[in-house]
């Protein structure tokens, strides 16, 4: 059962703070919806399903730079992807912290959802219930991949710079003798 929503609009966005009973107890719903502009104006909701778009396509991209210098017979395009690689590293940096953000996050609505048993709950709230466990696991899941993917990234790009002045440096001492 949910109480009336209290509703903001603060610069075309609608922050609605919603109260719901159930079984278990109460807890809170927010929900943040851009308007429009134009005459057809309907409100879009904006969910955390952007966060792991996000991580998603982050751990992608990483995935694949690291393929590509990892592929064997790409000699000929090595030093190009790993100058692009490098300059990308810095930047793709900030997925550490965006991930932490996540997992707080995760934890967060994990410590605060109420819980529903099938016994104690209605089975819309059950499926709503594992609806939220299947997401938050899913979301865990592409943090990690996007994290480790990125210390794959960072550890073998830093190979591959050090063999390039290793096997420089073995050119230039044939080239002194």
């Amino acid at each position: 059962m949910a109480d009336s929503p209290s509703t903001i609009h603060v610069h075309g966005i609608e922050c609605r703070l919603q109260r719901i009973k159930c079984s278990r107890g109460a807890f809170y719903r927010l929900t943040l919806t851009t308007m429009s502009r134009g005459p057809s104006a309907r409100p879009r909701s904006t969910s955390s399903s952007s966060s792991s778009i996000t991580s998603g396509y982050v751990a992608g991209a990483e995935a694949i730079m690291l393929l590509l210098l990892t592929l064997p017979g790409l000699d000929a395009l090595r030093k190009g992807l790993v100058a692009v690689t490098r300059n990308a590293l810095k930047p793709l940096l900030s997925v550490v912290p965006f991930c932490l953000f996540l997992l707080m996050d995760i934890y967060w609505k994990y410590e605060t959802r109420p819980t529903c048993e099938e016994q104690s709950c209605t089975p819309t709230e059950y499926l709503r219930h594992q609806k939220s466990i299947m997401k938050s696991q899913r979301n865990a899941l592409l943090i990690a991949a996007a994290l480790v993917f990125y210390w794959l990234l960072y550890s073998v790009t830093h190979l591959v710079v050090r063999l390039d002045q290793l096997n420089q440096r073995i050119e230039k001492l044939k080239n002194q003798e």
